[in-house]
């Protein structure tokens, strides 16, 4: 297989883009129905179970704050916690407990298919259970689904959409688990004898094969032949499950090394990081970090994407894990459960100890019941008439009145009201609106656009969600309002925001066609460009490039009211060399040119 020239087999290349998006987060524990539109929430926060004190908790990422918990003395020890729309699940090697997020209430208990501890996916349409020893995937829901693969399996990895990828060991399957699908789809198949695993780029599945240090990418097709990985990666080696800001996390713990590979257009040669002595074990990404678990000296390193190292950060004795929240965040659990550390999608690590709500209330004050004064002897005196005794009644102990509280009111408008566009989302963000007399329970999110409108609650805790599903191209206000016993408080507003689609371009080759006497059939042909994600009516210069001296001054497009834009231009017949094209400062994917 030739290093660095991709063919695709029925299908359209793969096209790599970064995009700086703002952390996704979403539902905490309100357990709000996905609404009509087939618009996703993003599950947010992590919930973590204390085993010493047999209670699972609840937190908030954005704030670090515990804002719920639920007394579980039942669950096995060690027992992690992953969490779907509407419901958690504490995973042990015995039992599997499910509870609502809305009424924090035990609902049932199921039983896991093995005695060993799975890799969790939260992902849409899901949480997923993915047993590796034993070769099994659960997917958790009103109804829990359970499928053999028919052999041990390596770390999964999963789609925003949630589509789930595995790759069996033994057979070399590559194979895709569809949300909402009852069976597996497996398309192709590793070269038998090849070692390696599986990535997200861009949410686009990847298989690296370590055997040949190559990256292919993977769809309904099968496996696409790929590029060169630019570095010697081990049979041994681990991936972060998605890209770090367009790079492939390579981690060689064995070799105390990590790499970090380009799969943009622009192709970077790829960074090699020097890893302290340690027992690494662990990789993920936070979307701009490096994550990774030193269980030789219990701490937590992490690095950006260009391999420069924000800091360590010790975590408590035993065996951590690391798991990937659907809000982007990494969590860190210590292995009781009593701690956690919160890294963010720029690399900030946070602890936060799982302790709870330890207020007390005080027994109120024992009233001491007055005693009445004994009864004085009295000389005797006479006395012309008899007078009626008078009883000295005891005193009355004194009457406390109950402090006067001012009824509750409807919250105030939350402040900070910001909404952030996306890919189809919408990042919104706000401060802590004044209770009024009543704690807040609930914030309502609403949208509004010429696309339609919806809305979604999220517990009194959170400070920030994600809209998913939304159309681009479309502006949309967003108000958010408080809500406490006494009502719904007024709502604040944001700017109007737009998502859109990040630009790219893809070409391939296009209508065979002959151009004068500087191009002949049967090599020569036209090359057709599909660009998307550019500003709809704006006019756009697109130039080819080739590794030889072919020239070309370009055609200007105008783009259509969607963002897109395809055509075919650029007689091209030089075979053997690398062909791409350029416009408003985003490049093409690189095709090497054919016989016709």
């Amino acid at each position: 297989m030739a290093r660095g020239r991709i063919r695709w087999r029925g299908r359209a290349p793969l096209v790599v883009t970064v995009v700086a998006i703002a952390t996704a987060v979403g539902v905490a524990v309100s357990g709000a129905a996905k609404p009509e539109g087939g618009v996703d929430f993003f599950q947010s926060g992590h919930w973590v179970f204390n085993g010493l004190l047999g209670t699972v908790f609840h937190i908030d990422g954005a704030s670090r704050a515990i804002d719920a918990q639920l007394g579980l003395p039942g669950a096995d020890p060690g027992s992690q916690v992953v969490q779907g729309e509407t419901g958690g699940y504490v995973v042990g090697g015995n039992r599997i407990i499910e509870f609502g997020k809305s009424d924090l209430a035990v609902e049932k208990t199921l039983s896991p298919p093995a005695d060993e501890r799975p890799v969790a996916l939260e992902v849409a349409g899901g949480p997923y259970l993915v047993y590796r020893e034993s070769g099994q995937v659960v997917r958790l829901g009103d109804t829990m689904l359970t499928l053999p693969t028919g052999g041990k399996l390596n770390d999964p990895v999963a789609t925003s959409a949630g589509d789930v990828w595995l790759h069996q060991k033994e057979s070399n399957s590559l194979c895709e688990l569809a949300r909402d699908a009852d069976r597996l789809n497996c398309p192709d198949n590793a070269p038998s004898g090849h070692t390696g695993g599986l990535s997200v780029v861009a949410d686009q599945p990847v298989f690296i094969d370590t055997s040949t240090d190559t990256v292919h990418p993977l769809g309904d097709d099968g496996l696409g032949e790929g590029s060169a990985l630019g570095v010697d990666a081990p049979p041994t080696a681990r991936f972060a499950g998605t890209d770090v800001a367009g790079r492939i996390a390579v981690l060689d713990g064995q070799g105390h090394r990590m790499h970090l590979v380009d799969t943009t257009p622009a192709k970077a040669d790829p960074v090699t990081v020097e890893l302290p002595a340690g027992d690494y074990t662990d990789v993920a990404s936070s979307g701009q970090a490096v994550v990774l678990l030193d269980r030789a000296k219990n701490a937590v390193l992490t690095y950006d994407r260009d391999g420069k190292q924000h800091k360590s950060t010790p975590i408590p004795p035993g065996r951590p894990h690391l798991a990937k929240g659907e809000d982007s965040r990494v969590y860190v659990d210590s292995a009781d459960g009593g701690h956690v550390l919160v890294v963010d999608n720029d690399g900030s690590v946070e602890p936060v100890p799982v302790v709870g709500n330890q207020q007390r209330t005080a027994p109120p004050p024992v009233q001491q019941q007055a005693q009445p004064q004994p009864t004085q002897p009295q000389p005797q005196q006479p006395k012309p008439q008899p007078q009626p005794q008078r009883e000295n009644p005891a005193p009355k102990p004194p009457v406390q009145k109950p402090p006067v509280q001012n009824p509750a009111s409807p919250p105030g408008a939350p402040p900070g009201v910001k909404a952030t566009a996306g890919n189809a989302l919408i990042t919104v963000n706000w401060g802590a609106a004044a209770p009024n007399g009543g704690a807040v329970s609930n914030y309502h999110v609403a949208w509004t656009s010429s696309a339609g409108s919806g809305e979604k609650t999220v517990g009194g805790g959170v400070r920030s969600t994600t809209l998913s599903g939304l159309t681009n191209n479309a502006t949309y206000v967003i108000t958010v309002t408080a809500e406490n016993s006494a009502g719904r408080g007024a709502g604040a507003k944001s700017a109007g925001v737009t998502p859109s689609s990040p630009k790219s371009i893809t070409i391939s080759r296009g209508t065979p066609e002959a151009y004068k006497d500087e191009c002949w059939l049967p090599d020569c042909a036209l090359i057709r460009v599909a660009a998307k994600g550019f500003e709809p009516g704006s006019s756009v210069k697109f130039v080819p490039h080739a590794n030889s001296s072919y020239e070309n001054e370009g055609r200007t497009m105008e783009i259509d009211s969607d963002g897109t834009e395809t055509f075919e231009a650029f007689h091209f017949g030089q075979v053997g060399r690398t062909v791409w094209v350029t416009a408003d400062g985003i490049e093409s994917n690189r095709i090497v040119w054919e016989e016709g």
